[in-house]
């Protein structure tokens, strides 16, 4: 088993050998593209993806890692010693961009490798350029021995350690924290609770609104885009006056707006509880008499109070059952009628509130009634007021909330904001369907380090219990992902396709981002959509539009060529017949190569 460096070498060697020749297919190109004058892709359908339009008898030139001629065939000269790959029927387009990864090599359950040896996994499958969330120097010196082309990998964009409290606080303390990570070299900087190996998360109360909007503020003067977890603390209206910032996750939305406060539920769910045992008290002691052959004993003003809170107790159920059904991945979540029925039942619930009120006041002035079924009466009555004030204040607006015309409005809010979204349905995906079984059968999963693969095979395992109840209680929560993604598309909100590679278990690296195009074309986007996501909008985003995302003279030589149309059928891009990394050449028997070298790491 050799070390990881000496893979680097042995990798560098293999490609070195390779002789350039003219070919008709790509198996005998060299991928040491640099080593020759230019690399010509002959006769190819492009799909420049700056509009949708497929441009058959296309010949793309590129010198270093520029490409520097575009045009018909056969208008375009061949530079002479050129690799020339025959592309006849084949289509090219940019590489991919996976707008959220994390390659540090602290996180214990999804441990990446050293020295950016994942970065081949995703050169496998056509991720070209990364943005990594969560960087350290390490990181950085891999960004820049791979612009220098030292270490092969997809070009890096990295953050930052993490920003929030309680290692930054004040609007100060953000000032010289952004400046410091400019200086040292970052592309963009990360809100989010702060996490150390040693500690954990340590995160409390989260940022002041003022520290919070000075964070974008500072990060723009300094020409630094922005990606955070929302400020839950803040609510949603800090995050849209946070403007041309990226929410780094789509269900975040859920935490910050679609989901209820938690100590409001948590108080509602305890005031049911309490009530739910007040009523079950009465219940087993009316049997408990009635087998011993004892007389009710209790005067008719008791036995009303009783009454009204047995039937308090049967509407809240209800409404507590209706409030899961119609939540954010609810089996209702979609439906009118539920949430209707909900409100109709927080009426009735107002109106037994008010007569369970008076009809205590009038257990109490009941010269017959003894003082512990006084008290058990008022204690009810307190508990279905709360739950009736929660429900009707609070959690059925927010189930209103989560309706799909909802939805469009929240999209909107964010059009206007300017404010972008990254995806990651994948994250939602491996929670509440079978995916990170798919992801365990997949072969890209021999891939990833023995160690990575060993801690998720006991995650799979452990979950089981955990995926059953998620799936009882939340059933279609990554389609209410979907939902709100699709909207934001809908709405023109800039989406970046993302997948927390690395970040959570089960995102294979490169993998990953495959399986999140065909989530984003279920929540409604086209192919051309979905691969916009992943190759102009992040450009978009990073600003580095004139640097990637598009076939354009004069950017980056990142290129994808597959075997089929992708506007058509995004199914191609997972067997790529090759790419094109900073304008070196890699075929796809070349990448097998070395995975295989590396795999048994």
């Amino acid at each position: 088993m050799f070390p990881t460096r000496a893979k680097q070498i042995l990798i560098t060697v293999v490609l070195t050998m390779s002789l350039p020749r003219v070919t008709r297919g790509q198996e005998s190109a060299s991928a040491a593209a640099d080593a020759v004058s230019a690399v010509v892709f002959y006769n190819v359908h492009l799909v420049t993806m700056d509009r949708e339009r497929i441009e058959t008898g296309q010949t793309v030139v590129v010198k270093g890692d520029r490409i520097v001629a575009i045009g018909p065939t056969g208008k375009i000269s061949v530079p002479s010693g050129a690799i020339v790959i025959d592309g006849a029927g084949q289509y090219l387009l940019p590489g991919l961009t996976d707008a959220h990864v994390h390659i540090t090599t602290d996180m214990p359950w999804a441990p990446a490798r050293s020295e950016f040896g994942d970065g081949l996994l995703y050169l496998a499958h056509g991720v070209t350029s990364v943005v990594n969330l969560r960087g350290t120097a390490t990181q950085l010196d891999w960004k820049r021995r791979i612009d220098a082309g030292t270490l092969l990998g997809p070009t890096i964009y990295t953050a930052g350690e993490f920003i929030n409290e309680p290692r930054v606080l004040t609007p100060d303390d953000v000032l010289r924290e952004v400046a410091e990570q400019a200086r040292g070299g970052y592309d963009l900087v990360k809100f989010h609770e702060v996490w150390t190996p040693s500690s954990g998360f340590t995160t409390t109360t989260g940022l002041s609104r003022e520290a919070y909007l000075r964070l974008f503020d500072v990060a723009r003067e300094r020409g630094l885009p922005v990606v955070g977890h929302a400020p839950v603390n803040l609510g949603i209206d800090a995050l849209l006056a946070s403007a041309d910032g990226a929410l780094a996750h789509a269900g975040e939305l859920n935490r910050l707006y679609f989901l209820p406060d938690v100590r409001v539920f948590v108080g509602s769910v305890a005031a049911l509880i309490l009530l739910t045992l007040i009523v079950a008290s009465w219940v087993l002691a009316t049997v408990s008499r009635r087998l011993r052959g004892g007389t009710r004993g209790h005067t008719a003003t008791l036995q009303r109070a009783r009454a009204l809170v047995a039937m308090a107790l049967a509407v809240s159920v209800a409404a507590d059952v209706a409030l899961v059904f119609v939540f954010p991945g609810g089996l209702f979540f979609d439906s009118i009628l539920l949430r209707l029925i909900l409100t109709l039942l927080t009426l009735v619930l107002v109106v037994l509130a008010v007569i369970l009120t008076g009809s205590a006041v009038a257990v109490w002035r009941d010269a017959g009634t003894r003082r512990t079924p006084c008290v058990m009466v008022a204690v009810a009555t307190i508990c279905v007021t709360m739950f009736t004030v929660a429900v009707g204040t609070h959690l059925v607006p927010v189930a209103w909330r989560s309706r799909p015309a909802g939805l469009e409005a929240v999209a909107e809010r964010f059009r206007q904001a300017g404010v972008s979204l990254q995806s990651t349905l994948i994250v939602y995906d491996i929670l509440a369907t079978d995916t990170r079984n798919v992801a365990l059968r997949d072969p890209s999963f021999g891939w990833l380090s023995a160690r990575a693969r060993s801690i998720w095979r006991r995650q799979a395992t452990r979950g089981i219990a955990e995926s059953a109840l998620i799936a009882t209680l939340i059933p279609r929560y990554s389609e209410f992902a979907q939902r709100i993604v699709g909207a934001m598309q809908r709405h023109g909100v800039l989406v970046l396709a993302g997948t927390d590679a690395m970040g959570i278990p089960f995102t294979i690296p490169g993998w990953s981002l495959q399986r999140e195009l065909e989530l984003l074309a279920a929540s409604g986007l086209t192919p051309y959509e979905a691969i916009r996501s992943a190759t102009v909008n992040p450009a978009t985003f990073l600003r580095k539009d004139a640097e990637f995302g598009s076939i354009v003279v004069g950017k980056r030589a990142d290129l994808l060529l597959v075997a089929g149309n992708p506007l058509q059928n995004l199914q191609v891009l997972r067997q790529p017949i090759g790419i094109m990394v900073r304008g070196r050449w890699l075929p796809r028997e070349h990448l097998q190569q070395m995975l295989t070298a590396l795999s048994p790491n």
